[in-house]
This record gives C-alpha cells, sequence and structure tokens, in this order.
C-alpha cells in the first residue's frame, strides 16, 4: 500500500483461488480512490491479522478512530481502560500492527505531534503516514 502510494503504482495480481487477497487488494483500490469506508465490509480476520489478546484489542480500538481524524496513543489507553501508563504498550503493538491500513495506526498520533509509524519516528514512514492523513483529510473535507 505504501508503494501505492508514494509511487502510484496499482496493485499486485492474485491468483482467483485467493480470494482474501484479491478483496484486501480491492478495498485498498477502493480506499486510495476515496472510498475511505472500504475496509470495513472486510470479514474480521481479514481485518485484523493474528496477534495477542492484548495487541488485537488495541487495533480494534484503532480502528474505531474515523478516518480523517487522529487519537492519541492515551487515547487508546484509556478506551481499553488501561491508563496512560500504558501508552507505550499500545505503541508498541500499533508498531507490529500486520496490516496497517487496515488497522489504520497512521491515525494515531503522539500527545506531543505526530509520533510513529511502523517503529520509525522520522523518514520515509512518517512521510507515508503524513500522506496517509492528508489525504483522508482532504477527502473529508471535500465529502
Amino acid at each position: 500500500v505504501a508503494e501505492w502510494i508514494v509511487a502510484d503504482h496499482t496493485p499486485p495480481p492474485f491468483a482467483d483461488s485467493d480470494a482474501a487477497a484479491t478483496r484486501l487488494a480491492d478495498a485498498c483500490a477502493r480506499y486510495l480512490r476515496g472510498n475511505l469506508d472500504a475496509f470495513t465490509r472486510l470479514p474480521e480476520g481479514e481485518r485484523m491479522g493474528e496477534g495477542t489478546r492484548f495487541q488485537c484489542r488495541v487495533w480494534g480500538a484503532c480502528r474505531t478512530i474515523p478516518a480523517g481524524e487522529t487519537r492519541t496513543y492515551g487515547w487508546i489507553a484509556r478506551e481499553l481502560r488501561l491508563g496512560n501508563a500504558h501508552c507505550r504498550a499500545v505503541g508498541n503493538a500499533l508498531r507490529v500492527n500486520p496490516i496497517p491500513i487496515l488497522v489504520p495506526c497512521h491515525r494515531v498520533v503522539s500527545a506531543a505531534g505526530l509520533g510513529g509509524y511502523a517503529g520509525q519516528t522520522s523518514g520515509a514512514m512518517t512521510d507515508i503516514k503524513c500522506r496517509l492523513l492528508a489525504f483522508e483529510a482532504a477527502v473529508r473535507g471535500g465529502a
């Protein structure tokens, strides 16, 4: 997905027998064409991937953040009734998010600024985070 955004590539082809990959690629294409709700129609297993119970709880809370909006790591911790002391654990769970655009961790920011993305706090990944946030804001602003 990052490649599609940065280099404007088209999704790779998938075998017809790989229905889950085909649905995911289709949802990504719809999202990038401006349908910010494209992922809500995917079955839960295809949205969340595998993770620990804690990680899945964090990813689920992250999925409740509306497109074009942001929340903090502390907000997720409070939503899960963990308290602010668990902000780092929330960040660690988001860092290992197996499907970042489906579980929109780009919408989670630090209380002090942008925060990280995919384990990086600067560089290409944070540029992608900024692009995703700007894209969603522009689509929502035009809606």
